[in-house]
């Protein structure tokens, strides 16, 4: 049995024992040249494990002076305040040290408090890289919501802007990284991050004292950081060949053989209200000779009665693949293009997808999106 009148006490009592900094009742001193903070070694040990070593008796004797040069004595008091209260006066001022402390002294309750304050800012181009950064370096999940959700509805801005340009390597990698991927927008985000390592290498090449600096192995040693994150069969047969093959020298021959060999072609299937899903496919594939023979045809819709479920499907035949399909079901895909048994096209929910239906390609939207009763299929 436990007294919950005891524990509902207690703890306004460890509060007001803080707040009173009465040096009678506590064992551990900080100091900020001259000004000092009392604490409990036992509150701060079970609330830290780097208070814990930090306190431990081979580092420091009962009564000695903790002296405190990181942070200032202000923001300090507010992490020995949460530690006793669980309560924090976060501000636009003090956050970021505050969250800077949460981290280095383990106190995963006050950095989720910093994450909650932190998600909740207005951003704009002025500091959403400042806070991209900051969200990376903490792993701080809600801000890092917030700021996929900026960046998805400012996209062209955010990757054609100054501050995109000259941002640090940590920022550009975190953004090629974020999930979901901006499915649409391989060709732009491939251009943009070229023209960040382009700005780079000027300005290296502004630094540099040498008379044969290369400006082209300078932007293939910035780029190739990146190149790993890019899937060019995803992106579009004329961009490769209009801009990728034209800056050549990033690549290996083979490589550059590889990329334009392997392209997919991009799947668009657009309904009466103008919105699309898309996805890609291998280009030498069965399915994309059908799609191009269906470049005029109109879906048809199925609708199982008293249910959500439906599917489109278009009613040209062809020859299912004797080898199983390189897809799987996954977390995240919404619709998925598809063969029925019988070697027709169509589109289906993840949902409603079985094992007889062979999956040819995953189907995304950055829109709402809706079967209706006649929809188009295009390249």
């Amino acid at each position: 049995m436990k007294s919950v009148n005891y524990i509902n006490k207690i703890q306004p009592q460890l509060v007001a024992a803080f707040k009173s900094q009465d040096p009678e009742l506590f064992d551990i001193v900080f100091d900020f040249e001259g000004k000092k903070l009392y604490a409990d070694k036992l509150i701060l040990s079970i609330n830290s494990s780097t208070f814990k070593s930090m306190l431990s008796d081979r580092w420091i004797s009962k009564n000695n002076k903790i002296k405190i040069e990181t942070y200032k004595f202000d923001d300090f008091k507010e992490l020995l305040t949460f530690i006793y209260s669980g309560e924090c006066n976060l501000t636009n001022e003090n956050i970021l040290t505050i969250l800077d402390m949460s981290e280095f002294y383990q106190i995963e309750d006050l950095k989720e408090l910093c994450d909650v304050f932190l998600s909740k800012k207005e951003l704009n181009l002025a500091n959403v890289f400042r806070l991209l950064e900051t969200s990376n370096k903490y792993s701080l999940t809600q801000t890092m919501k917030l700021i996929h959700n900026f960046i998805t509805q400012n996209f062209s801005n955010f990757i054609k802007s100054d501050e995109f340009f000259n941002a640090n390597e940590m920022v550009i990698k975190e953004f090629l990284t974020m999930e979901p991927k901006f499915n649409s927008h391989y060709e732009e985000i491939f251009e943009a991050v070229y023209k960040w390592s382009e700005n780079r290498a000027i300005k290296k090449q502004k630094e540099s004292n040498d008379e044969n600096f290369n400006m082209n192995v300078a932007i293939k040693n910035e780029m190739h950081k990146f190149l790993k994150y890019f899937d060019f069969k995803k992106m579009e047969l004329n961009f490769l060949h209009n801009f990728v093959v034209r800056r050549g020298f990033l690549f290996s021959y083979d490589e550059l053989a590889d990329i334009l060999g392997n392209s997919n072609v991009k799947v668009k299937i657009t309904n009466l209200y103008g919105q699309t899903i898309f996805g890609d496919l291998p280009r030498n594939s069965c399915a994309t000779k059908i799609i191009k023979t269906l470049k005029d045809c109109e879906s048809e819709i199925f609708t199982k009665a008293n249910t959500d479920s439906s599917y489109i499907y278009w009613n040209r035949v062809s020859t299912v693949p004797s080898t199983p399909s390189s897809l799987k079901k996954k977390d995240g895909v919404k619709w998925y293009l598809i063969y029925w048994n019988n070697g027709s096209l169509g589109v289906k929910c993840t949902a409603d997808i079985r094992h007889r239906h062979y999956l040819l390609a995953e189907m995304n939207s950055e829109t709402d999106f809706q079967f209706t009763q006649k929809l188009k299929i295009s390249f």
